[in-house]
């Protein structure tokens, strides 16, 4: 069993591959949940702990703050450890996993998923969005269908007010940063199969960051210069030139 990487035995195409994704700046547990969701996220799937420490390592994080990090998600009920001989197997809970599955789609769709028919619907007082509304202010809520007893008109395009709401400044130069950072990654040929599950997990993981904060509508009625569907092609690429490494290989 082959011990953690030290960044002298990653290869220098990695290491510049996955410098624009900041390898290190990220919080340890959700890292960890990503790897999860991205290697191991079916009922019986597991990672085995020393092959959990090899990627982790990949991406800069230390031995001990994954330690903490996995007792963390073993309290919050996202994991679940097991001994095997003188290691340990980790698996998503059954919360885990469906907390995985339901971010899933949205992660790794080619394309936004969603109702194409929506309706903007406004009340004289306040107005509460239910499941798959967005609230726009307190007297106007998007839908995709008719709000009962409220004025609600289909629409096609929003007005620019709307538009603005769906979006704050924070996540919109967010996006417009994973773009540039997505598009400065090269993948090389003749990765490490630990490696690729690294590179894999920082470009999950840093998309999933925008991509679970922004709202599920059609990306015209997000505000101009949205970077989020450009982003989404970009980590479609790259994925398919990453193609998800056996966990037994890594």
């Amino acid at each position: 069993m082959s011990a953690a990487p030290e960044p002298s035995d990653l290869s220098p195409e990695f290491l510049a591959a996955a410098a624009p994704l900041r390898p290190g700046a990220h919080r340890v547990w959700s890292l960890i949940v990503t790897v999860f969701g991205d290697l191991a996220r079916a009922e019986g799937d597991a990672i085995d702990g020393a092959a959990l420490g090899r990627i982790m390592a990949a991406m800069a994080v230390k031995p001990e703050a994954m330690r903490v990090a996995l007792h963390r998600l073993r309290k919050e009920g996202w994991l679940e450890s097991r001994k095997a001989g003188r290691g340990a197997v980790h698996a998503l809970t059954a919360q885990g996993r469906a907390g995985s599955q339901e971010a899933a789609p949205r992660i790794y769709a080619a394309r936004a998923e969603g109702p194409e028919a929506w309706f903007l619907a406004l009340g004289e007082g306040a107005v509460e969005a239910g499941a798959g509304e967005v609230q726009l202010t307190a007297s106007a809520v998007l839908s995709p269908a008719p709000a009962a007893g409220l004025a609600a008109g289909r629409v096609e395009e929003l007005p620019g007010w709307a538009r603005a709401r769906l979006c704050s400044e924070a996540l919109f130069e967010e996006a417009a940063e994973l773009e540039r950072a997505l598009a400065a990654v090269r993948v090389p040929a003749g990765l490490a199969p630990v490696e690729v599950a690294a590179l894999r997990a920082l470009v999950v993981h840093s998309w999933r960051r925008v991509v679970l904060r922004a709202p599920q509508v059609p990306a015209r009625f997000m505000p101009e210069g949205w970077a989020g569907e450009r982003c989404r092609s970009l980590v479609v690429s790259l994925l398919a030139a990453l193609p998800r490494p056996e966990v037994g290989e890594i």
